[in-house]
């Protein structure tokens, strides 16, 4: 017992130490601000904090409308290129009608037929080798102001100045360049009309030929 209680002695107060100084370190544990972790919060404040949150702001950038391109203003067109009338051909405009100085005036005022025919035979003077048998028969008769065209079957026409109310007179070259001649021409009425024609031929110019015609009207 004695034996014992001298082998029990240190351990004893060992314990008794150690349960002294472990009350004390619980103590200081307990007094000593603890680093715990934060507690996790419930599922309620989770989703409040869920809705509450506010949402990362949007990395899309807002869209810009792009610029409607406006047309370019068409191009002004030039004025057409002013180009110089086309010259139409036109008819000649028939020469107008001789204005009748007297109502007894029987010219015609229109392009006319007109036949014509010998009144007798070749009326002579002089020395005369030949005789003359001039053109007859149809003529056109085409007024032109203060002229007359007169175109038989010779190669051109004659043209015959006014000598007075139905009188026309042509003095010069044959058409046919053989003489020369003075034709004389009469409107006697509307429809009828006398002519007479001296002729002195180049080849023989001491002899003049005279012939008379008589014409009447046939158509315009």
């Amino acid at each position: 017992m004695s034996i014992l209680a001298a082998n029990s002695r240190p351990k004893i107060i060992k314990w008794f130490a150690v349960g002294l100084v472990l009350p004390s370190l619980l103590a200081l544990a307990a007094c000593a601000p603890a680093a715990t972790a934060l507690p996790s919060p419930s599922p309620t404040e989770l989703a409040t904090q869920t809705q509450t949150a506010s949402p990362p702001p949007s990395a899309t950038a807002t869209s810009t409308t792009a610029p409607t391109v406006t047309p370019a203003p068409s191009a002004t067109p030039q004025p057409s290129e002013t180009r110089p009338p086309t010259a139409t051909a036109t008819a000649t405009a028939s020469p107008a009608p001789t204005a009748r100085p007297t109502a007894g005036d029987f010219t015609p005022t229109a392009v006319s037929i007109w036949d014509t025919a010998f009144v007798g035979g070749d009326n002579t003077a002089g020395a005369c080798a030949n005789t003359d048998t001039p053109v007859y028969g149809l003529v056109q008769i085409t007024p032109q102001g203060d002229t007359l065209g007169w175109k038989n079957f010779e190669p051109a026409p004659y043209t015959f100045g006014r000598i007075s109310a139905n009188v026309w007179q042509y003095s010069g070259p044959t058409s046919t360049g053989d003489g020369s001649v003075t034709m004389t021409v009469t409107f006697t009425s509307p429809t009828t009309l006398s002519m007479t024609r001296v002729f002195i031929a180049t080849a023989d110019p001491n002899c003049t030929h005279t012939r008379q015609y008589a014409g009447k009207y046939v158509r315009s």
